[in-house]
């Protein structure tokens, strides 16, 4: 018995894979230049929704997204309206609120500019640095 929970126990120390997360995850490929002060939370919010967009992963981008601020249907739209613009560098400019912060994107040779909402992952955490972004129709 001991064995089995040293083993189960030791699985990530047996792990070879030394990948950094943001390469994982795609936030190291992005070209993207920050203005205005993000928190930590939200500045990595919104590179995932960057990257997701930039590999135009649809369902990538709707885990992003809160339970109730968007759909599947909603993460392609985005997905088919940005994805050709995410290839390209982009600059991000962070206004926070009390509890939500926004984020003007604007992408180089693009003349419309993408506006994220970003709210709290959990409303009921005071202090917590987690958001998730809104995917709406009128975006």
């Amino acid at each position: 018995m001991g064995a089995l929970v040293l083993l189960l126990g030791g699985c990530d120390a047996l792990s070879t894979d030394k990948t950094p997360d943001r390469v994982k995850d795609g936030t190291a490929e992005l070209d993207l230049t920050v203005t205005g002060r993000p928190t930590p939370g939200s500045l990595a919010t919104a590179e995932h929704v960057l990257a997701r967009l930039k590999a135009r992963d649809a369902n990538g981008l709707a885990e992003v997204a809160g339970e109730d601020s968007g759909t599947e249907e909603e993460a392609k739209r985005w997905v088919a309206r940005w994805g050709d613009a995410a290839q390209r560098p982009a600059t991000a400019d962070f206004a926070l609120g009390e509890q939500e912060a926004s984020v003007d994107v604007r992408f180089a040779g693009e003349r419309s500019t993408l506006s994220l909402l970003l709210l709290p992952k959990d409303e009921e955490t005071p202090y917590d640095d987690r958001f998730v972004v809104v995917l709406r129709k009128d975006r």
